[in-house]
């Protein structure tokens, strides 16, 4: 019943959103939004962001507004937010690809294995929200089938329920983990997006430094590590080296 309650306690605290967001913010940057006052809209859209709250619809809007007004780098930046806060929202991941036809980089990707692509696929099928919800519906079911067990005078009944709360809670024990995994991605910045026209990226961090490749605004990039005004970054391809802080945007 303790590890019961503890997964409880941890999904509660994953899955609840600030009641006290400054929605009439929000609502003002719809409606200039609406009014395809684009740069209005941004202006109350980061009003809510730098209040430190999160939202995918806000990100997505965000996303929507520098697209049409061809600040591509940036569209790219909040999509990719959104895509984070829900990576299953078929809007979000279309305009993703429709902003990143607009990039000049055309990175190739090491080929996951499959297994490795549908496993990342299916832990992305849900946000950490929908994953914390399923691990409490699990564990209820679970509790109501133990239950079934200790209070029933039938044999049959009794195995079905012990099994069943078996499994029950082993499906909620996953949920769990897969909640964690999606929130640890979600608190994490370890991915980023260049912002900089042109970026010459360097073998080391200083000016000096022998210069391994150019990348352009739009890219995303794994943050490797951050010392002071350099940044060190992985392409998907694999190669790596260093940049400016300022040059990348983490997501």
């Amino acid at each position: 019943m303790k590890l019961w309650l503890n997964i409880l306690l941890v999904c509660c605290a994953f899955g609840i959103a600030k009641a006290d967001a400054p929605y009439s913010v929000i609502d003002s940057g719809n409606a200039a939004y609406a009014k395809e006052k684009y740069a209005k809209a941004i202006e109350y859209y980061k009003k809510f962001e730098e209040s430190g709250y999160q939202s995918e619809q806000v990100y997505y809007n965000m996303g929507n507004c520098y697209y049409r007004m061809n600040e591509i780098a940036k569209s790219i930046l909040y999509y990719e937010k959104a895509k984070k806060l829900n990576p299953s929202d078929a809007d979000v991941q279309f305009n993703l690809q429709l902003a990143n036809a607009k990039t000049t980089d055309r990175i190739i990707s090491d080929t996951p294995i499959f297994l490795v692509n549908w496993w990342h696929n299916f832990i992305n099928s849900f946000s950490e929200k929908g994953w914390s919800i399923i691990c409490i519906i699990l564990l209820f079911l679970a509790a109501l089938l133990l239950v079934l067990y200790s209070i029933s005078g039938n044999l049959a009944v009794r195995q079905m329920g012990f099994w069943g709360g078996i499994v029950m809670t082993i499906f909620s024990i996953c949920s769990f983990g897969f909640a964690r995994e999606q929130y640890e991605t979600l608190t994490s910045h370890d991915t980023g997006v260049i912002m900089t026209a042109s970026v010459t990226v360097k073998g080391a961090p200083e000016d000096k430094a022998t210069q391994l490749f150019i990348i352009h605004e739009g890219t995303k990039v794994n943050i490797v590590k951050t010392e002071g005004d350099w940044t060190e970054i992985r392409l998907n391809s694999g190669v790596q080296g260093w940049l400016m802080t300022s040059d990348v945007s983490p997501i």
